[in-house]
């Protein structure tokens, strides 16, 4: 997928853009926000803080994922990447992405800890969990997969979300409901470019119906989105949250993937 305008953000577009991997990508994870928080008519300080939240994040990017080194040879499939959106549930909010293909951690690795008075850094979550908070945002990681480049990568992604600004919200039911066949085809559209293939579905003018495997299905209907996988319950969503349902799917079936035993390989112990 390449770069949507900004300006169907509120319509549902989901835009990615590609993260230098060098020590450039601060300054253009800052300028993104900046874009994002600044056409969704966020206060300036609100801007301000995410942009240095959105910094640090590209920034652990380079230091950890490429040990401070930015890979050699042309961009391709896997490279980091950055990404937004807005959902609306639990309420209206932006959500910011930084994607990155290097080995998942344990989640307790992302958690800030305060290193000790004499050390020279060590405080970039620390920081990324103190600003988000005071805006009333949450952050975290999850496993997912790339968009850019000619196939899917899973990886992880480190998100942030703040909640929409109150004269922004929109009065009605944001963006405009579309029908069904057509929810139904843009989001089989984004799951397969994630590389969830042979998704089959099956339409009806009031109700249509995603499988992307077995037990992963996606029921949409002119009033909600309704998915459920496997081992959890099923969630609904507003009919316009195309996006975050999707992220979602594609976060279970990373993680599904991630535990499924290797050819030749045998389980590790305390693996479902």
């Amino acid at each position: 997928m390449v770069e949507e305008d900004l300006r169907h953000l509120g319509a549902g577009a989901f835009p990615v853009w590609a993260l230098p991997p060098d020590e450039s990508g601060a300054g253009f994870a800052r300028a993104v926000v900046r874009s994002v928080f600044g056409g969704l008519g966020f206060p300036a300080e609100v801007t301000y803080d995410v942009a240095v939240v959105a910094s640090e994040l590209a920034t652990n990017v380079h230091r950890h994922a490429y040990a401070g080194r930015a890979p050699a040879g042309e961009r391709g499939p896997g490279w980091p990447e950055v990404w937004a959106y807005l959902r609306w549930k639990p309420c209206p909010q932006v959500v910011v992405k930084v994607f990155d293909a290097a080995p998942w951690l344990a989640y307790r690795s992302y958690t800030p800890v305060r290193p000790p008075a004499q050390a020279e850094g060590g405080r970039g979550l620390e920081l990324v969990d103190a600003l988000t908070a005071e805006h009333g945002g949450q952050w975290g990681v999850h496993r997912t997969r790339s968009r850019l480049g000619d196939r899917p990568v899973p990886g992880k992604a480190v998100y942030l979300t703040l909640p929409l600004p109150t004269h922004r919200l929109p009065p009605a039911h944001p963006p405009a409901l579309q029908a069904t066949t057509q929810t139904a085809t843009r989001m089989h559209t984004l799951l397969s470019a994630r590389g969830l293939g042979r998704i089959h579905g099956a339409h009806h003018p009031q109700m249509a119906v995603l499988c992307v495997r077995p037990g992963v299905h996606v029921w949409i209907r002119p009033d909600a989105l309704t998915y459920r996988t496997p081992g959890h319950s099923t969630h609904t969503h507003p009919p316009h949250d195309t996006v975050e349902v999707t992220e979602q799917i594609v976060r279970h079936c990373t993680e599904h993937d991630d535990h499924q035993p290797r050819p030749g390989s045998s389980p590790k112990a305390g693996d479902p």
